[in-house]
């Protein structure tokens, strides 16, 4: 009759059968891992925006996946970076500027805050002139007074995508500043 084994011994020969990971599988792993954790610090940062609390996580992390770790926050951060939310905006941009202490990073950082500012500029003169608009077919429908409240801006589709034509040049230079963010932000 055959030998009992154990699952530990059926599982270990199954293993040895399939042998160990190559050094670049190792790295990948590695890699992967560090991207997971840095991604879920920034969303850890994100949620509870305490910059001295993403800082200490990432002190803990050290050598070659420290750095790994830091450039996936980073990344994260970058993505999420948005024109619409200022107070969303200037928790990001601490973020980014804590952990890239670099001139470039600065510099590229104060760019979009300014894109934003312009941005809502340019969204507020489109917004008012949809309201005129609306506004004027109402009073040709002799609708005036008190009859009217606030015009929603988004709730006719051929407005919601004027207010998008007027905006859409604004993220495509976003785009750009964040591939320059990216660029500088390497380990």
């Amino acid at each position: 009759m055959g030998e009992i084994r154990s699952a530990w011994e059926i599982a270990q020969e199954k293993a040895d059968e399939l042998g160990k990971l190559s050094p670049e599988e190792q790295k990948r792993q590695r890699e992967s891992r560090c991207y997971l954790i840095g991604k879920s610090l920034a969303e850890k940062y994100l949620d509870q925006h305490n910059i001295r609390l993403l800082q200490d996580e990432l002190k803990k992390c050290s050598g070659e996946d420290g750095a790994l770790i830091s450039q996936a926050t980073l990344q994260r951060l970058i993505e999420v970076v948005d024109l619409r939310s200022d107070s969303e905006l200037d928790r990001i941009s601490q973020g980014i500027l804590s952990l890239a202490k670099n001139e470039m990073t600065g510099k590229t950082v104060s760019k979009i805050k300014e894109l934003a500012q312009e941005y809502r500029e340019t969204e507020e003169e489109a917004r008012q002139e949809i309201e005129k608009a609306g506004r004027e077919i109402l009073h040709q429908l002799r609708i005036s007074g008190t009859a009217i409240g606030p015009i929603n801006t988004q709730a006719v589709d051929e407005w919601q995508e004027k207010l998008n034509q007027s905006t859409r040049p604004f993220e495509e230079r976003l785009n750009a500043f964040k591939q320059e963010l990216s660029s500088n932000v390497r380990f």
